[in-house]
């Protein structure tokens, strides 16, 4: 407990200690990341890990179908666990099922519904939706900005952790493409860093995380096939210096 508010562990090594104790439970997260930056899998292991630990996650897949991201977290390390523990919502079967709501473009509505639904049911407080930029494809954002005020809005009502997946193209200098950024109580931001012209590192920095005193430097992410862990970034200056040391 801090301040009168209650920490949510990442379970990745020493990433704790720099958000200042951990994520504030009840705050809406954006991780947002390049391709390839392991967004999904570094949430699903938060999830994972609380859930072990007497929480409950409810996870909206919106690209991936809920068996392959089954086996796809099974690989990456992650044991097996049950649908008491994580119910994950295949938006693709729902799809399916729910082809003339669709055509109305009304998904946020349906999400809406679906979180309320299960809280109310089975009394979950972690939520993970992957991604908004799957979202954002199916429903056709007429007024992206008061949709996603409404979004944001109605899951913070459900008073969950929330964890919103979203992808950065290549090259760009945006985290968020419609204020996401202003709407998020925090962000969690991946990239892949160019060390020299052979070894990339993976970073991961949080650019604000509400309610705590959190570090802003750049942090490397390593997963060693089971857990994740961060370690401060050199910078490449210190790199260069160091690989001239080692040579000498």
């Amino acid at each position: 407990m801090t301040d009168g508010f209650s920490l949510l562990s990442t379970y990745v090594e020493g990433l704790d200690k720099a958000l200042g104790g951990g994520i504030p439970k009840g705050s809406t997260v954006v991780v947002a990341g390049t391709p390839g930056t392991m967004k999904t899998s570094l949430v699903f292991n938060m999830l994972y890990h609380n859930c072990f630990h007497g929480s409950r996650a409810l996870y909206i897949t919106l690209e991936q179908s809920a068996e392959n991201l089954k086996i796809a977290m099974k690989r990456f390390g992650l044991g097996d666990f049950n649908e008491s523990q994580i119910y994950i919502v295949d938006i693709g079967r729902l799809r399916l099922e729910l082809s003339k709501k669709e055509v109305t473009r009304d998904w946020i509505d349906i999400l809406v519904e679906i979180v309320k639904e299960a809280v109310n049911t089975n009394h979950y407080d972690l939520l993970a939706l992957d991604s908004l930029d799957a979202l954002y494809s199916l429903m056709g954002l007429h007024n992206p900005r008061r949709e996603l005020f409404h979004l944001f809005g109605a899951l913070k009502e459900f008073g969950l952790t929330v964890f919103l997946i979203g992808e950065v193209p290549f090259g760009s200098s945006q985290i968020a493409q419609f204020g996401e950024d202003f709407l998020a109580d925090g962000i969690l931001y991946l990239k892949h860093v160019e060390i020299n012209e052979s070894d990339v590192e993976l970073r991961l920095r949080c650019v604000k995380m509400r309610m705590v005193d959190t570090e802003h430097s750049s942090f490397t992410l390593l997963h060693d096939g089971g857990n994740f862990s961060v370690v401060k970034s050199i910078p490449k200056s210190r790199e260069s210096e160091q690989r001239v040391v080692l040579n000498v």
